[in-house]
This record gives C-alpha cells, structure tokens and sequence, in this order.
C-alpha cells in the first residue's frame, strides 16, 4: 500500500536522474512541495513543469537537494521554518512577502471563473456571489481573493480541482489559466472549458526560508536566465502549456523586489 499523501516522500530515482538531485542526509537545500499534476508532481511520467524547469537549473548549480511532497499548506508552513528550505511555485503576495526569502520569478498567470461550455461565463465577483459551488485550491491567493469578495466556496486540493468540475461537484472553479488547460486535458475530459473574463495576474515566484545560506539568490536567477537563453525554458514551456504566446507572460527582469498590489 503506497503511504499517504501527507507524510514526505522522497523522489523516485528516475526523477532523481532526471533533474541531477542527490536525495542525501547531508543535502544543501530541501524542498518543500505540493504532490499535483501541473507545477511539482511526483509522477514519473510528467513531473509537473517547475519540477523540470529547477532540476534542469540544478545541472548549473550541482546542489544536493532532498525533496518532500506534502499538503500546500502544510508544505508552505514547513518551508518558512526549516533553514535552507525552498518552495514554488509560490505567489508573491503582501501577506507572505516577509516570510521568504524570494528568489526568482519564472512568469506571470491570469486567473479567472471556469466553467464547462454551456453554462453561463462568469466575468465579475458580483455574478460569482450569486452562485454556490464554486472551487478554488486551498491556501493560494485565489483562495484568498475569494474570501475578500465574499464568494462562497468549496476548498480543495490542486488534483480534486478538475475532477470536481468534470463531474459536476462544483459549477465554477476559480484558477490560473493556464493551469487549468494543462489540468483538464491530463485528466482527459471530454467536455470544453469556458474562461471568464481574468480578474487576477498572480506571479510565481521559487522562494525560500529566510534563513538559507545555502541558497545563492544571483546564482539561481543566473541559472534561469541561462535557462531561457539556451531555449530550453520555451521547450518545456511549450511541452505543458502550448505554444500560446498570450496565455501568460515569461517573467523578465527576474530579481525583481517589489511584490504586486493584488
């Protein structure tokens, strides 16, 4: 029997390989990550697009990294309180800007209502109060966003998301674009997506514990800059998301230190 989401796992060899990490006692970094399918999954098949994006910045930077999958939450907690531990994607938000050291911002994301086609779009908070069943993943902004608008909502984790949508559990889900095509068309659903009007833009950032001197800012945002100059950045962009250049914004100037206003 596999263990339980919520206790830490450690990758599997084959990932281990693949993004040049040494799972070791005596590792230089940990991450602390959220198990789903878009960003850091612990599948062997699709990792998640930042799994491969940071394991193909770790071929720069040699660091031995020692990698635990737990609730976002959880993950987030864990991550402001373990010395030389990393976390993404994570949003930068005033609310969380003291809490990490933020390192490198990879891109921007529109979020919005989804909905299945047929149903009416949902383009502002006031239609989106009138309704019940709307979902949105736990702990983000989003969630949060929700909560100042006063929109009732259903709280779930990034894999419950769009099985919830598909077999209609909720009538709306409240996500990041871009997440949501590669989410809906890995859990194969028949039916199409319908976007509302985009009423946030999160940027994803890969952040750490303020206590890191293992983390070396300027050498992170190095190797992501390389990262993007050799395209490899584009090929995975485009291996998960499409080669949609209006879906989201690569992010420039990433050392960027002021947090966004929404």
């Amino acid at each position: 029997m596999s263990p339980p989401k919520q206790r830490p796992r450690f990758l599997t060899l084959f990932l281990l390989l693949l993004m040049s990490f040494t799972a070791m006692a005596d590792h230089d970094v940990v991450f602390y990550l959220e198990d789903e399918p878009i960003y850091t999954s612990n599948s062997v098949q699709s990792p998640g697009f930042l799994m491969e994006v940071v394991g193909e910045m770790n071929k720069t930077m040699k660091l031995k990294v020692s990698a635990n999958f737990l609730p976002w939450n959880r993950a987030q907690y864990m991550a402001i309180k373990t010395p030389n531990a990393v976390i993404f994607p994570l949003s930068r938000t005033q609310e969380r800007e003291p809490k990490y050291t933020w390192i490198c911002k990879v891109f921007d994301v529109p979020v919005m209502f989804i909905t299945k086609e047929g149903r009416p779009p949902i383009n502002d908070f006031h239609t989106a109060r009138e309704m019940r069943g709307i979902g949105v993943i736990i702990g983000t902004p989003q969630e949060e966003m929700l909560k100042q608008e006063d929109v009732p909502y259903i709280a779930l984790t990034g894999k419950q998301l769009y099985e919830a949508l598909a077999e209609d559990q909720v009538k709306a889900i409240y996500t990041a674009k871009p997440e949501a095509i590669l989410g809906w068309k890995q859990g194969e659903y028949s039916q199409s997506l319908q976007y509302g009007r985009p009423l946030q833009t999160l940027p994803l950032w890969i952040a750490a514990s303020k206590s890191s001197p293992n983390v070396k800012v300027q050498e992170w945002n190095d190797a992501l800059e390389q990262l993007k100059t050799s395209g490899i950045f584009d090929k995975l962009r485009k291996k998960y998301f499409g080669d949609d250049p209006k879906l989201f914004n690569a992010a420039q100037g990433a050392g960027a230190s002021s947090p966004p206003s929404n």
